[in-house]
């Protein structure tokens, strides 16, 4: 018995042992973490491996991964947000020479900020390169002092790059170094990504990092291996949305394709018939049926008519995708954070909810204020490091956008029309409006009324004095008389 639970024992054993080592091989190979069906991957027809090849080609190709691009991209960059010198609290006041600087330069800057932007999104990271007059090789730290004796006239361009155009050619191993773990060169290689076609000289060279900003969204350790693409949880999904909307689309062509089936009776004499198909040149009686076809096919008023057989249409009653469909889009949206009705718009009379749309723009307030409130300081930070603009007052700049969550100009309206009624029901009730006219339009987003200007040298003391005569206005009392009591 004892021999039993031994064996029993072992073959436990040897079972969890197979079980880790498999586990541990998914891990390394990236594959599924379905232990019980190790190549569940594999069965689906996903990647086990994934690079930028992949999301760009799916960026590109694939409806669903260029709608979750561009819905975030243009979310996030409808309107460009203001330059403020120092801090948020002095965006009220009158606008700096500073500010007025900044502003009419980043004016022709940025949507190469934006496309940057968009191409970190399809890969792990992308950047800026800062092309600046000022006489040396891009592996060369910029040089100062050219650059600010041109100040912005020495910045040429801003240049996006993708993933695959900038890599790290050297890394900075020193642990006493401030910048430990950061890339000491960066190799620039100017072939387009993608399969387009190149006619032109294909260079390659180092640049400094002092020439370069990189965008690597969710690294926060800033390292440019870390980041992760916008389509990289949904990559699955992606691939399967291609499947269900191709196979549909397969499955109606075929059979609008009018796949024909000649049924022969069993009394039909095959020989002679393969036979007479031969005498006409064909090779057997299975290509004189094919050619047929082919020819009933290509008329649209074309006629068969048969002695021994029975010609039917093959086609099979297609399944409706849409269920399919809705859950996996479903599953897509969840993993970019974005909903389905903002994603995909109206389907079936679904609009977007106020519960959708206030979500939406948390999620694009919350990109802004941060990741691209972050990657534009520190372009701006670069520029007056290396002269192309002076520094702020402090050193200090903030970058404000507007907020996404504020009601709109039919809200606003809205808004003005609840409070005017309360303020007219409030002084009908209690001889006091519970708004005043300058409450009322700054809900709605204008400016007080300017006050009316007094006379000169009117005071408090001269409101009571008869203009004509100089004397002073008899008040009346609560009688209704004057009251001629002398003070």
């Amino acid at each position: 018995m004892s021999e039993q639970n031994n064996s029993l024992e072992m073959a436990v054993n040897s079972l969890a042992t197979e079980m880790r080592r498999n586990s541990y091989i998914q891990s390394l190979t990236g594959m599924s973490g379905n232990t019980k069906r190790p190549m569940l991957y594999q069965e689906f027809g996903y990647p086990q491996q994934i690079d930028f090849n992949d999301f760009y080609r799916i960026y590109r190709r694939n409806a669903a991964g260029f709608a979750v691009v561009h819905r975030l991209l243009d979310g996030c960059w409808q309107d460009m947000p203001v330059i403020v010198e120092g801090e948020e609290a002095n965006e009220a006041r009158e606008t700096t020479p500073w500010e007025k600087t900044v502003t009419k330069l980043m004016k022709k800057h940025w949507a190469k900020v934006k496309d940057a932007d968009r191409r970190n999104m399809v890969g792990r990271y992308s950047a800026l390169l800062i092309q600046v007059r000022d006489n040396q090789d891009w592996s060369q730290p910029v040089n100062t002092a050219i650059v600010k004796s041109l100040k912005d006239k020495a910045l040429v361009k801003l240049i996006p790059v993708w993933e695959q155009q900038l890599t790290v050619a050297e890394w900075d191993n020193d642990r006493k170094s401030d910048t430990f773990g950061q890339p000491l060169m960066f190799n620039f290689n100017e072939m387009p990504v993608g399969d387009n076609k190149f006619v032109g000289p294909v260079r390659g060279e180092p640049v400094h990092p002092s020439r370069v900003i990189v965008f690597c969204e969710g690294a926060e350790d800033e390292s440019a291996l870390s980041g992760i693409p916008l389509l990289e949880s949904g990559y699955n999904k992606l691939l399967d949305l291609e499947k269900i909307s191709g196979g549909g689309a397969e499955g109606f062509l075929k059979n609008a394709s009018r796949t024909l089936v000649n049924k022969f009776s069993k009394d039909s004499d095959m020989n002679a018939m393969d036979k007479r198909a031969k005498e006409q040149g064909y090779a057997d009686l299975g290509e004189a049926v094919e050619d047929k076809f082919r020819r009933l096919n290509r008329g649209t008023d074309a006629a068969a008519v048969t002695q021994d057989g029975d010609i039917s249409v093959l086609s099979v009653t297609p399944g409706d995708p849409a269920p399919t469909w809705t859950v996996t889009a479903n599953e897509l949206a969840a993993s970019v954070q974005m909903p389905f009705t903002i994603l995909f718009g109206q389907q079936t009379g679904r609009l977007a909810s106020d519960e959708d749309k206030t979500d939406w723009a948390i999620r694009r307030n919350s990109r802004r204020n941060g990741f691209l409130t972050d990657r534009i300081t520190e372009l701006l930070t670069r520029f007056w490091q290396i002269g192309i603009i002076d520094p702020p007052a402090g050193e200090e700049v903030t970058v404000s956008w507007a907020d996404l969550l504020a009601p709109g100009e039919k809200e606003k309206i809205a808004n003005m029309q609840a409070m005017a009624d309360v303020a007219q029901k409030t002084q009908q009730a209690f001889l006091t409006p519970a708004f005043t006219e300058d409450e009322i339009r700054e809900v709605g987003g204008y400016d007080p009324l300017p006050e009316a200007e007094k006379p000169k040298g009117a005071d408090e003391s001269a409101k009571n004095i008869d203009p004509l005569t100089g004397e002073p206005i008899e008040q009346p009392t609560e009688t209704g008389q004057p009251d001629n009591t002398e003070e």
